[in-house]
């Protein structure tokens, strides 16, 4: 396959005017266009989405989905493997070896988030958390289940928090955050524009902001008071997300268990009146 920035490149001073802003923003950003739909491009390039549909059509692409696709071989094709997408998956594989592939990834991605920990970054998130006068976490796709999964564990041992899960809610609750607030923020990409957009009030209305994203630069991270990370294992071509999930779900759980040994005797009354209340017949 043709390397579509060279496509582009070659074209460039060929290009209409709106075209070429778009082109020359996919140039200077390629890492995170390939995360942007359509509208998000047109957004940031400046530009209408008829100007980027009229873009995808004269460098040769098919469509808006067939220039990411083609993107994406161009940003991950000159990074280290693990970037790549997972090559494993194949038809007829046999199916003792698509499970030991599953575990294999999940060791590896656990031995890597290891040593990506930060004890001190880890500690001040959950003492950020067990302080705030409220604690919104947020998160779309997949991130937003593990948005949830920390959720009902703090809701659990009486921290007061919130999860909307419709994102105009996010942002709504977003906009009404406080300093005496903390937001954790949950993106695996750091580039989703719902969590940017969440993420900047954040910052403007002075809350305590934590972000939970991948290892690699992203505008989440960068942004953040207090920037959590993990491995970067997945990439847009993607079946789902499923290490990184893990890798998320494992940060959380690191989360928990700090808050839970910083007043265990509360939690664990918390955590009974729960049990009983919730298995009461």
């Amino acid at each position: 396959m043709d390397s579509l920035l060279f496509t582009i490149r070659e074209q460039l001073p060929d290009l209409p005017k709106a075209e070429r802003k778009a082109a020359d923003y996919v140039l200077s950003e390629p890492e995170k266009a390939v995360y942007y739909n359509i509208a998000e491009l047109a957004r940031q390039s400046g530009v209408s989405q008829a100007a980027i549909v009229r873009f995808c059509r004269r460098i040769g692409t098919e469509g808006y989905s067939d220039f990411k696709i083609r993107l994406s071989h161009d940003v991950f094709r000159s990074s280290p493997k693990r970037y790549l997408p997972n090559q494993d998956l194949e038809p007829g594989k046999d199916p003792a070896a698509v499970v030991k592939d599953v575990i294999d990834s999940i060791q590896r991605s656990m031995a890597w988030l290891e040593s990506l920990s930060d004890i001190h970054l880890l500690s001040q998130a959950a003492e950020l958390i067990n302080s705030a006068r409220m604690n919104y976490i947020f998160g779309t796709g997949a991130s937003s289940l593990v948005a949830q999964d920390m959720y009902q564990k703090l809701i659990r041992i009486g921290i007061p928090c919130s999860a909307p899960t419709d994102t105009d809610l996010q942002i709504t609750a977003a906009c009404n955050l406080n300093k005496e607030d903390t937001a954790l923020v949950i993106s695996y990409s750091g580039e989703t524009p719902s969590m940017l957009t969440v993420g900047e009030w954040a910052r403007k209305k002075e809350a305590n902001l934590i972000t939970l994203t991948r290892e690699t630069d992203n505008s989440l991270q960068a942004s953040a008071g207090l920037a959590l990370l993990v491995p970067s294992t997945e990439q847009i071509l993607r079946p789902g997300a499923m290490v990184s999930r893990i890798s998320q779900l494992a940060v959380i759980d690191m989360l928990y268990s700090l808050l839970l040994t910083r007043n265990l005797n509360k939690a664990i009354h918390a955590l009974e009146e729960t049990l009983i209340a919730t298995h009461d017949t």
